[in-house]
């Protein structure tokens, strides 16, 4: 009798424990996907901190934090870094914002509609480099409007 009820003790631990186990990792898989802040058609190429992306139309997602990964419908994708911003006054429309310079377009901010807290991203090696070449201390900027976070 105590052999059974040993055995049927740890059987129901053992039930107990893989079903945690299940659970943590389905939650981990289910947040790796991350947050879809926007889709958005961006028509030209532009660059990252890390990496120069063609034109076309992306999902962007917020991965953790302020890690942001850039998919884009014709397989281009990266992820980008980016660290807070803040406005005094939350936009009506969500929007991107891309420093100019020349032919060159680089990611700068992102804006959600409604909210005062926003993204930016470094700027990178490379436009540092264009606005010397340029002898431009600042660039020009370009916004990029979208209207809303697309349905899942």
């Amino acid at each position: 009798m105590k052999n059974t009820r040993l055995t049927s003790i740890l059987n129901s631990g053992l039930i107990a424990c893989a079903l945690t186990i299940g659970t943590l990792a389905s939650t981990q898989i289910a947040s790796a996907q991350g947050t879809t802040i926007a889709e958005v058609t961006i028509p030209f190429a532009f660059q990252t901190p890390t990496q120069t992306l063609p034109a076309g139309t992306y999902r962007i997602n917020r991965e953790s934090g302020q890690l942001i990964m850039l998919r884009g419908t014709n397989q281009a994708s990266g992820f980008v870094e980016m660290h807070a911003a803040m406005k005094l006054n939350a936009p009506n429309h969500g929007y991107l914002v891309f420093d100019r310079s020349g032919d060159k377009y680089f990611l700068r901010q992102i804006w959600q509609a409604g909210e005062s807290d926003g993204l930016e991203c470094p700027k990178s090696r490379a436009e540092k480099e264009t606005l010397q070449a340029k002898n431009k201390p600042t660039p020009d900027t370009f916004e990029l409007a979208f209207n809303s976070s697309p349905k899942h």
